[in-house]
């Protein structure tokens, strides 16, 4: 249970700030600060809570290090998990042109729906 209880208020902070993070990170080139920056400031929040409910001068070499080696081996883990799956999304190949039926319906309708008669 002391576990238990030295686990749980850092890392649901910590979930929550990587939640923000990640849904305000770019997305279509579109950045939602409030949500990064807030983020960022509660996974660093959960750093304190994580050296205040664990006593980490006393068990240092047990519980420390593999802790913080941990930590930085699954940060670096996702950050190549993400670029991995982004690099193996295939690009698409760009639209034919259209053709001169074609042309004549777009223009048609944007015509329509701007109000110009089509002459």
């Amino acid at each position: 249970m002391d576990y238990l209880d030295g686990f749980a208020p850092w890392f649901f902070v910590c979930t929550l700030g990587c939640f923000l993070v990640l849904s305000g990170s770019p997305v279509y080139w579109k950045t939602s600060y409030p949500k990064l920056i807030s983020g960022w400031i509660i996974i660093l929040v959960s750093f304190i809570l994580l050296f205040e409910y664990n006593n980490f001068l006393e068990n240092f070499l047990l519980i420390g290090l593999p802790s913080l080696f941990g930590s930085i081996l699954s940060v670096i883990l996702f950050v190549y998990l993400v670029k991995f799956v982004e690099s193996r999304i295939p690009l698409e190949d760009p639209a034919p042109e259209l053709t001169e039926e074609e042309m004549k319906f777009v223009t048609k309708i944007i015509s329509k729906n701007i109000g110009v008669d089509e002459e």
